[in-house]
This record gives structure tokens, sequence and C-alpha cells, in this order.
């Protein structure tokens, strides 16, 4: 009797088995042990350095030209939507754009020109002038009167260099330096930096053994003021990423630091500059 059981619901089984295979079709089955990929990695977007990233369709639809929104800079938007980012830099930030693999980003539109730096640039160029600039305008004033070489200083510094239609003195005291009056300015400074190490020691030269000279050649620290400025400029792109736009060029993102240069200074501010832009 229990075999007689045991052959019946086998055959029930068997039935069941053959109608459930039939209703199954080949790719369900194989969707069924198909075996999952396991440990996926997403790939990480590759960017090119110092060369220039053209404007894609992402953007097309994205103006170069700011928009009405307060801080928010020409190409800051239209580069924001190239590397998908939605959220910009607001009034308060000193960082246009935030990206997961290239961090903060500072923007700088170079399309027409050379442009200027924010408010921490200007504290690091007033810094510069404080410590070895305008010391040497107040030894010039103190001894022009009596030490040949001071007055010759004195004189380069009330001449006009270039183009430009105010003297070398004036456009320090506003901190306007177009590049020629910038150049004179440095060539001054390394001329006395010269003079100071080559001049005899035991000479009683009371000008060129004042606070005021020893105080420069300190501050100078054997780097000339061009060297010092263009450090100045290159501190954002220490702290950030800095990224420069071009209405027609595109984006390139700045490796390189010693092609961001200093070339003059305005609005009490120095002017940065991306050397082959």
């Amino acid at each position: 009797m229990f075999s007689l059981v045991k052959n019946y619901l086998l055959e029930i089984i068997g039935i069941l088995i053959t109608f459930v295979s039939s209703k199954m079709t080949e790719p369900k089955l194989k969707l069924i042990f198909k075996k999952q990929p396991k440990n996926i990695q997403p790939v990480k977007a590759e960017y090119k350095y110092d060369t220039w990233n053209k404007w894609t369709d992402k953007s097309s639809k994205v103006n170069f030209v700011k928009s009405g929104k307060k801080a928010i800079g020409n190409g800051e938007e239209k580069l924001a939507r190239e590397l998908d980012i939605t959220n910009l830099g607001g009034q308060n930030s000193v960082i246009d754009l935030k990206h997961n693999i290239l961090g903060d980003i500072s923007v700088k539109d170079m399309t027409k020109d050379d442009c200027i730096l924010g408010a921490e640039g200007a504290e690091l160029l007033r810094t510069i002038f404080r410590k070895i600039v305008f010391p040497l305008l107040s030894w010039c004033e103190k001894y022009k009167d009596t030490d040949k070489y001071a007055k010759d200083i004195w004189e380069s510094l009330e001449k006009c260099y270039g183009r430009s239609r105010i003297n070398l003195n004036k456009g320090i005291e506003r901190f306007e330096l177009c590049n020629s009056n910038l150049v004179a300015l440095n060539q001054i400074l390394d001329d006395l930096m010269i003079t100071i190490r080559t001049k005899n020691k035991d000479a009683k030269n009371e000008a060129l053994n004042s606070e005021y000279i020893k105080d420069i050649y300190k501050n100078m620290n054997g780097k000339s003021l061009i060297d010092k400025l263009n450090d100045c400029v290159r501190t954002e792109a220490r702290i950030s990423t800095l990224i420069i736009v071009h209405k027609t060029k595109g984006w390139l993102i700045v490796k390189d630091l010693d092609k961001i240069v200093c070339p003059r200074v305005t609005l009490g501010s120095p002017r940065i500059n991306y050397i082959g832009r």
C-alpha cells in the first residue's frame, strides 16, 4: 500500500515539473541563473590640464556672459553645466564652484584681458607694498637731499614709463601700476639689492646703512618684487583649482603654476594672467 502511494506522488511531482518547465521561456530561465557582476567600479572622468577644453553641447544653451545673479561671474554657469555641477558659490563665498573630483574651483574669465584678484589678493599685495615699496619711498624722501644714490632713485620714481600717464610715485600711492611702471619699479629694487650686497661694509654711508634699507633687504629675501607678486597671484591656485574660461576657446584647468603671473596692479589689487592663453 505504501509503495503505491509513493509511486502516485512521484508521478504527480513529475507532471508538475513538466508543466512549470513548459510555461517558462528560455530568456526567463537565463535571467534566473545569470550571474550578477560583483563590485562594479564607476568610470572616473579624466580631465586635461593646461590645455583648452572646448565648450560642448552640454552647455550650448547656457550664456557665457554672467546672469543677473549676484556673485556669479562670466562663464561660471556654463562651466558648471560642463562639469555637471548644480550648486554655484554664493555671494559671500570665495569659491565659485565645488566638484567631487576637482574640489573647490576658482573661475577666472580671460576672454579679453588678464583679470583682477579678489579681497585676499589685495591683502597680500598691500602687505608686500607695506614691507618693501613704501619703506623705499620713505627712505628716498629722507635721504634724497643728502645722498646722491637716494636722489637718483627718487628721480627715477618721479618718471612715467611706457604709456603711463602717471609717474611711478603716484602709481604706487594709488596702487595703480601698469606693466611698464611695474617693471621699472622691479628694476629699481633689483639695482638697490645689488648695491647693498656689493657696497663697502666699512663705508660710512648713513643712507645705505639705515633701518629702511635693512628692512627692505630682509623682506625682499633674495627675491625680486615681480617674483613676490607672482607668488601672490599663485596663492589662489594653490588653495583651490584655478580654471580659466574663455568665451570662444572654452575652459582650461591650470596645473603649471609657473604660467600664472602678475602683469600689473589696478584698483588696489594684483592682476592675474596665464602665459600662453
